[in-house]
């Protein structure tokens, strides 16, 4: 049976070596070259490597060796050192980089109109680089070990170094391991192959590894004495940000609490409804989210001081929806100073819509998750089943409606 332990025999002036793993079978030594590298100071005095992130990645390649010499049975001892080699290089062939698997899965998103979550995915792609120091990774040595030096002595460390308290900061140690967390399921759901024994994805590193918990701040609504200081307010002609801010902030609320990205990318009109597919969820709904509101008489005071024809012209405004949120909420900053209130956000909107629709005009939970395009675990089953009944929204919508003219 061939054995596997990691080598340096090159090494550089500067400490710096390759690391290789040498094979020794039927009293043959071949030694086989790996894509690791090492610097003077993963040693010790005494010559030995110190560095427990290398050592990890030097396991991981030689566990891997074993598993698939292994695989070769008894047929191993009829094999020389150098059919071993050969055997061992093939497979090589089915190197999977995590990185550059991740940018093809980030440009997906930018191709499905999701810039949003493609830019935390880049946040993400780029820390774990950094970590690293290079950039790219065999994803089958993205191990629970990788994950835990990765999180404990990386993320957590920077936290503490730049003093960070911010909830993006806290934040990271969560959303950042369930993004790559989806990516290995996402690979194994490409490259793996159960049915024909091809495993190519061979690692599992979140059995071992809990994901950080994370409380997700309190969202905050507005009560409707806020909601019609907003409608109210007085803003001259000529501060088009700040009309514009509070306008749409009204449009939202006057159509369930759309979000920003949905109206950007130019809902269709048609028949006095609005109608259009929910971007954060289109993708992983038999519905596409499909949602159709009634334009009521408020609704349609705003969208036509935005109309070109039959279409809005919000796409037009902005280069991207990132673009187009963040000039509407500097209004809405602008405007909360002026009305003397807390800051709020263009997504105030939608929460705001919500708890007046329940805890106001008491209306069920079940038609609110409707109006808001969400999708009721629960229910989720019996949903499939169900045709949508838009008039149900559109009367809870104008139920809150005249509850805001009261």
């Amino acid at each position: 049976m061939a054995t596997f332990k990691a080598i340096f025999p090159y090494q550089k002036q500067d400490g710096s070596t390759r690391v290789f793993i040498q094979m020794i079978h039927n009293r043959k030594i071949r030694k086989l070259k790996t894509d690791i590298f090492t610097e003077k100071s993963d040693f010790s005095r005494a010559g030995n490597l110190k560095n427990i992130s290398i050592r990890d990645d030097v396991d991981v390649i030689i566990k891997d060796y074993q598993q698939r010499v292994r695989k070769l049975g008894t047929k191993v001892n009829l094999m020389t050192a150098d059919q071993i080699c050969e055997y061992l290089h093939q497979s090589e062939t089915d190197y999977i980089d995590l990185i550059q698997f991740s940018k093809t899965r980030i440009q997906k998103l930018h191709e499905q109109g999701r810039a949003g979550t493609a830019k935390t995915y880049e946040a993400a792609l780029a820390s774990l680089i950094n970590f690293l120091g290079r950039d790219s990774l065999d994803i089958n040595q993205f191990t629970a070990k990788l994950l835990i030096d990765y999180t404990e002595n990386f993320l957590k460390s920077r936290q503490k170094s730049k003093n960070v308290r911010t909830t993006s900061g806290r934040r990271a140690l969560s959303l950042y391991t369930t993004i790559f967390k989806t990516l290995i399921n996402q690979a194994k759901v490409e490259f793996n192959d159960e049915d024909n024994g091809i495993i190519l994805v061979r690692v599992s590193p979140f059995s071992k590894f809990k994901i950080p918990s994370y409380e997700l701040p309190k969202k905050r609504s507005l009560p409707v004495e806020q909601i019609r200081a907003i409608r109210d307010a007085e803003i001259p002609a000529s501060d088009k940000r700040k009309t514009m801010a509070r306008d749409l902030f009204m449009l939202s609320f006057y159509l369930c609490g759309i979000n920003s990205v949905d109206l950007f990318n130019d809902p269709t009109i048609k028949e006095g409804r609005i109608i259009y597919n929910r971007m954060k969820t289109k993708d992983r709904r038999k519905d596409s989210a499909e949602m159709s509101l009634k334009i009521e008489s408020e609704a349609q005071n705003i969208l036509s001081k935005y109309m070109k024809g039959e279409k809005p012209i919000f796409s037009k405004l902005y280069a991207n929806h990132l673009n187009f949120n963040r000039n509407i909420n500097k209004g809405l900053t602008q405007l909360a100073e002026e009305l003397g209130m807390e800051r709020f956000t263009f997504y105030s909107a939608r929460h705001s819509w919500a708890t007046i629709a329940i805890n106001d005009c008491h209306i069920d939970k079940y038609i609110v998750h409707q109006a808001l395009n969400h999708v009721d675990q629960a229910m989720k089953i019996t949903d499939y089943y169900i045709t949508r009944d838009w008039s149900m929204i559109d009367r809870a919508n104008r139920k809150v409606l005249d509850y805001l003219c009261l």
